[in-house]
């Protein structure tokens, strides 16, 4: 390769590496990410829809993924929030199903109904501390009782 080639190279992988700093923060893409994701402030508040059981004096239990049908955390969330947003039908339905697994679940025997939740919570803090704590705001989307 000649010496203008390879300067001509040269040239254009350094502009090519430098070029992500003079796109916008939200334009993400080919050759390299500007990880837009974390180059803007994010609300420590976010709202999480969740699924807890219920047991007859009124304790919360909390349940895992499994009991929702899945073995992955992100997938659970996802589920969640398909039907929280589906509406009211989609809403019962994952709440039968989840107590229909609790029902046939010896663990779990305590819980006498499923409570579909939502609410506000600070995202900081649980990371930072793992504090768990009582959301604000909660509301319930959908309840239905586990018939053994």
């Amino acid at each position: 390769m000649g010496r203008l080639a390879a300067t001509i190279v040269s040239v254009a992988l350094v502009a090519l590496a430098l070029e992500p700093v003079v796109r916008s923060p939200d334009d993400d893409g080919f050759p390299l990410s500007t990880f837009p994701m974390f180059a803007q402030p994010r609300p420590a508040r976010v709202a999480v829809s969740y699924a807890r059981g219920v047991t007859r004096d009124g304790r919360r239990r909390e349940l895992t993924p499994a009991q929702l049908g899945t073995g992955e955390v992100m997938q659970a969330f996802a589920m969640l929030q398909r039907a929280v947003d589906a509406g009211p039908a989609a809403r019962q339905a994952l709440c039968r199903g989840i107590a229909a697994r609790l029902a046939g679940d010896a663990g779990y025997a305590d819980v006498v109904e499923v409570h579909l939740l939502g609410g506000w919570h600070d995202a900081v803090a649980f990371v930072s501390g793992g504090m768990r704590g009582e959301p604000t705001g909660e509301v319930t989307h959908a309840r239905c009782e586990v018939r053994r």
